[in-house]
């Protein structure tokens, strides 16, 4: 067996996290979040306003953010827009709210087609599974749809940027991932559906970049992966033989 790890990305690689768009999941987001404040706001908050003001801060945020890779932090974000609208007791109220946020986005999420095959045949074979997540969601949401999907205890460990408060493409995520699967880099592959995230992070620390293509995805960065494959199971071959 030429790896011994095998380090996966989530959203669209293991888990579709894009059945409706993210725009409209937004929308729904904050209309569902919307009665948490209702009496205890200073100005009118309507799900429209809601939704402007989060989506803003979001893009705002992200700018400074991709300059040095540090997660963004999603409590502060939602207080400082609580805060804008009048509203003065937060004890709990940011995470009430991004609870209440998320929810559209996860009852529309799905296992992708040969997921829990692949996971299942790796850990058969002694092949150390481990997770290198972007997310600016609590990483405990995307553990319980992992294990509503039944591949939580595949994984030997996980990293969630929201947790590990850096996204990739940064070199340290990586090389935590090598030492939390105590490997070589030259011993793991990377599988993600980016070019610079998932293939030009991992391969800058030696790390092989698997990319799983994904259709109307833009893949234009002068970047090669290792391999390209667009079924999960294609990576049978690569690592087992």
């Amino acid at each position: 067996m030429r790896y011994d790890t095998v380090l996966f990305d989530l959203g669209s690689t293991l888990i579709n996290y894009d059945n409706a768009s993210w725009d409209e999941l937004g929308r729904l987001g904050c209309a569902n979040a919307c009665p948490l404040l209702k009496g205890i706001a200073e100005v009118e908050v309507t799900p429209e306003r809601l939704w402007d003001e989060f989506h803003y801060a979001i893009d705002r945020m992200a700018v400074g953010h991709n300059e040095d890779f540090t997660e963004i932090d999603l409590t502060v974000v939602t207080n400082e827009i609580l805060t804008k609208l009048g509203i003065t007791s937060l004890d709990g109220l940011a995470n009430r709210f991004i609870n209440a946020y998320y929810q559209p986005i996860t009852t529309q999420v799905s296992l992708l087609p040969g997921a829990r095959e692949v996971l299942s045949r790796f850990k058969g074979a002694g092949v150390k599974i481990g997770l290198v997540s972007n997310t600016i969601f609590p990483a405990n949401f995307h553990r319980q749809e992992m294990t509503r999907f039944g591949i939580f205890d595949c994984f030997d460990f996980m990293i969630f940027s929201s947790e590990f408060k850096f996204r990739k493409p940064k070199p340290e995520i990586f090389l935590k991932a090598l030492e939390l699967a105590k490997t070589k880099p030259e011993r793991a592959i990377f599988v993600g559906d980016r070019l610079v995230e998932d293939i030009g992070g991992p391969q800058a620390v030696g790390i092989r970049g698997v990319l799983k293509r994904v259709d109307d995805r833009d893949y234009t960065a002068p970047i090669e992966p290792y391999k390209t494959i667009t079924e999960l199971r294609e990576l049978l071959d690569i690592v087992l033989g």
